[in-house]
């Protein structure tokens, strides 16, 4: 997200909102790079109401198959590993911590193979409904902030606020170059961008990316952190 993130005080009536008995839930579709984590992470600030980066599911799944050396590109293998895998998940600080089969997946989850392999796998139909199934598990019992790509459109369809946030291809190719940069990973402006077109055309066709009817579409490629904020809070009541 273009800009520092300013610390607020939490808005007034946060309060209201983990006190109300009645569960609901946000859902943040969007493609990748389009600052889901950042708004889910901050609006789950503001609002008291805990945020699930459903990606990191699908991301925990991709650190097994790498440790694993499996072959991400054969739809059977990754299905049949599936079967042994025992997925724990735990929303620490905001933050979701991913562990398979006891192994702490948390620290490599945005490893730039992982986001390879994770386009990959999130485009089969077992991976997908594992993940759904998990994420549903995770928020029936909660008001919940959910960002992904099909959350609005098969995770959480009756979810009360259904958001799409989106930004151009350059600008979500700096975004995703600056958190790589950060771990010492280095990637030209060329190659993020053809990663990102291909990401985005593989989530559209199979990787279950929808802008559902209703949703309220937010393009921030002009906005920064809290300019995107503000507007969600514009919309939720």
């Amino acid at each position: 997200m273009q800009g520092a993130l300013a610390k607020k005080q939490p808005l007034q009536g946060r309060e209201n909102f983990c006190m109300n008995n009645d569960i609901f839930h946000i859902a943040i579709d969007g493609p990748v790079a389009s600052g889901k984590g950042t708004i889910a992470r901050e609006l789950s600030n503001r609002l008291g109401i805990p945020c699930l980066d459903t990606g990191a599911l699908y991301r925990g799944i991709a650190v097994h198959i790498r440790d694993a050396e499996l072959d991400a590109n054969n739809e059977s293998v990754v299905v049949d590993a599936l079967q042994a895998i025992k997925m724990d998940v735990e929303i620490k600080d905001g933050i979701t911590h991913v562990k398979i089969n006891g192994k702490d997946a948390t620290p490599f989850l945005r490893d730039n193979d992982i986001s390879k392999i994770t386009s990959i796998i999130a485009t089969y139909r077992n991976v997908r409904e594992f993940s759904t199934a998990k994420q549903q598990e995770i928020a029936k019992a909660h008001s919940f902030i959910l960002e992904g790509r099909d959350i609005a459109s098969v995770v959480l369809p009756d979810a009360k606020y259904k958001f799409y946030l989106t930004a151009k291809v350059k600008t979500r190719a700096l975004r995703r170059i600056a958190d790589l940069a950060a771990t010492g990973t280095t990637v030209t402006m060329r190659d993020m961008k053809k990663q990102i077109k291909e990401r985005d055309n593989r989530d559209t066709r199979k990787g279950g990316l929808e802008k559902v009817r209703e949703a309220i579409v937010i393009d921030n490629t002009k906005l920064n952190v809290e300019q995107t904020i503000a507007k969600f809070l514009s919309y939720i009541k």
